[in-house]
């Protein structure tokens, strides 16, 4: 899976931010909320790892944008996922059977 993260272009083209600051002071001005210089600085310089949907919420409240503007996610074309066979060792305990049924009792 392909994730384009586009936050720094984003800032820099469309609002003329190119700091943590200006980009902490436009949310504080816009939501009212205060998102710590470090957790701002991680998210400008690299592809984050996880972002709350909360955090997603209030950039985009103060951009005035979608996600979609510096969030782009991709699937990879031509990869097939080949289902997974379950066999006796992987089975779930609660779900083994302890005997094998006899055929004679299911006779018509």
């Amino acid at each position: 899976m392909a994730i384009h993260w586009r936050l720094k272009t984003l800032l820099s083209t469309k609002h003329a931010i190119f700091s943590a600051v200006g980009l902490q002071k436009k949310i504080i001005k816009e939501t009212g909320i205060r998102i710590s210089l470090q957790n701002i600085c991680k998210l400008i310089n690299r592809k984050p790892t996880l972002l709350r949907l909360e955090t997603a919420e209030i950039i985009c409240t103060a951009l005035h944008c979608q996600l979609s503007a510096f969030l782009e996610i991709k699937g990879k074309t031509g990869h097939k996922i080949t289902p997974c066979k379950l066999s006796y060792k992987n089975t779930p305990l609660g779900k083994r059977t302890s005997h094998v049924p006899n055929p004679k009792d299911y006779t018509s």
